[in-house]
């Protein structure tokens, strides 16, 4: 489920107010298909200001750093943000009016989710009912 705000985010851009931009690397295979040759992924660093680039050399030779495109680098919220789900609210009434059980049988594919999954899902239940009612 996300936040109301994500699907009219005003941060989905490649014109983003902060000095650096984190993220996933999706488009790595376009730059180098063998950066990510032990599969664990790679990481994403976007300079949106001079401070921003500053900092940045000053900690470049302390990573491996390969230069990309700005084209093979954007993911879908670099563009535009998250078309929200059209049973977003009745999901989110169903959570707090019913229970984090109720809504993974009506909503999730609880046969495919093993027994790992579904206890961290019951592990956050307190804590998401907190935030939710707080």
């Amino acid at each position: 489920m996300l936040r109301q705000s994500c699907g009219k985010c005003h941060f989905a851009n490649t014109r983003r107010p902060s000095d650096i931009t984190i993220a996933d690397f999706w488009g790595w295979e376009k730059t180098d298909p063998n950066i990510n040759a032990d599969n664990k992924g790679v990481s994403l660093v976007l300079v949106n200001t001079e401070k921003g680039r500053k900092l940045f050399e000053a900690v470049k030779d302390q990573m491996t750093v390969i230069p990309a495109k700005l084209e093979d680098c954007l993911q879908p919220n670099l563009l535009s943000p998250t078309k929200l789900h059209p049973q977003r609210q009745v999901f989110e009434s169903d959570y707090v009016n019913k229970d984090m059980a109720y809504v993974m049988k009506k909503y999730g594919k609880e046969k495919y989710l093993n027994k790992k999954i579904r206890s961290l899902f019951l592990k956050f239940k307190g804590f998401i009912k907190h935030i939710i009612t707080n």
